[in-house]
């Protein structure tokens, strides 16, 4: 059986924004069909299963926190239960003192958001993460503040010089920058999700925008085979080829 797991942000919706109804009814036909389908994000729990519990009504997987957190969904009488998995967090040492880190970096090249300092500094157990404008601040305005990543990546710079290469740091979503627990990314999240469900890489196939060396989807590419999409009509695209059954 083939296991699909996709980004969330910019990949299977908007950033911040509901599932659209197409992509919703095409994931509901792969699994229907007998795929497995999980989502992996840097958001937390209760941002992703917002923009995607509610409109898809098939079991899915949700792997919030960049797959340091595992939520497996079902329905019954048509409304969502949420059976977790398992839970990784940082210290609170380890959280002061990357709060910290980025609020320096804050400081030192005056990045200030369009909704608030708490949208923009986030602190999701896990994973802390800097979002530019702030989390909710208007796509359009996200999508122009840093489109090719060259300001995160000397923001990258800033921070590995004060923390070290004590944390994994990459570039994610839209206008942000993701710290998680060394070791724990995308690769951590999607290899301890198959080993709990019982399934092989082999088995798996990922979706998500930024496969690149810095992006918060490249470690993915170390796990299992990778489709990078341009965006959630690209995925659409992508996946109405597929026929549910064995990989390949």
């Amino acid at each position: 059986m083939l296991t699909l797991i996709a980004d969330v942000d910019d990949t299977v919706c908007p950033s911040t924004q509901p599932i659209g109804p197409e992509m919703a009814r095409e994931i509901a036909r792969l699994v229907n069909g007998g795929c497995a389908f999980a989502f992996i994000s840097g958001s937390t729990l209760g941002q992703i299963s917002a923009q995607l519990t509610p409109f898809l009504g098939v079991p899915h997987h949700l792997l919030p926190v960049s797959g340091s957190h595992y939520v497996q969904v079902e329905y019954g009488q048509g409304k969502p239960i949420f059976k977790e998995q398992y839970r990784v967090e940082f210290s609170a040492e380890e959280r002061r003192e990357i709060l910290s880190a980025f609020e320096a970096l804050i400081a030192a090249y005056a990045i200030r958001p369009l909704t608030s300092k708490e949208d923009q500094l986030q602190d999701r157990g896990s994973q802390v993460t800097l979002s530019i404008l702030g989390r909710n601040a208007p796509g359009d305005e996200k999508r122009a503040a840093d489109p090719q990543g060259k300001r995160r990546r000397e923001w990258l710079a800033f921070l590995r010089q004060r923390l070290g290469d004590k944390y994994s740091m990459r570039i994610g979503g839209t206008t942000s920058i993701d710290v998680t627990p060394k070791g724990i990314d995308k690769a951590y999240g999607i290899r301890r999700f198959l080993e709990t469900i019982g399934r092989k890489p082999s088995e798996a196939l990922f979706f998500g925008d930024k496969l690149g060396p810095d992006g918060n989807d490249f470690p993915a590419t170390q796990v299992v085979d990778c489709i990078e999409v341009q965006d959630p009509t690209h995925l659409l695209e992508i996946l109405g080829r597929f026929k549910p059954g064995p990989k390949g």
